[in-house]
């Protein structure tokens, strides 16, 4: 009856540590589960063949402020996925950027490098 005792109680230590070891979260996600998006809220600048580029993400949009050789204001949606950044435009994909610390380089695409603000 006491080796009963100690296994219940070493069961029930078990799994007290495993739930309070599932349900920690840690930051990875909104709280829901989803994943959070890293660039929502901010705003990135870059210039490109004489063109100054202010772009702002408030997930699910996108806002693209150029200004200089060009100017003009295109907003979309765009999805990020590991370190990889979509835009789109009217939903179909615009341009793909790599998203590294405080870059995002649209450059592989022909499209200039921003820096976080």
């Amino acid at each position: 009856m006491k080796s009963r005792k100690i296994w219940m109680g070493m069961l029930v230590f078990v799994l007290v540590f495993g739930i309070t070891v599932v349900g920690c979260d840690n930051g990875t996600t909104n709280g829901s589960g989803t994943p959070k998006d890293v660039l929502d809220g901010t705003t990135w600048t870059g210039s490109f063949d004489g063109i100054n580029n202010v772009l702002t993400f408030n997930s699910p949009n996108y806002t693209l402020v150029q200004t200089g050789a060009e100017t003009g204001t295109m907003t979309g949606t765009y999805t990020v996925s590991n370190n990889v950044v979509t835009l789109f435009l009217d939903n179909e994909p615009l341009t793909t950027g790599t998203l590294s610390g405080n870059s995002l380089d649209f450059r592989g695409d022909g499209g200039p490098l921003f820096t976080k603000q």
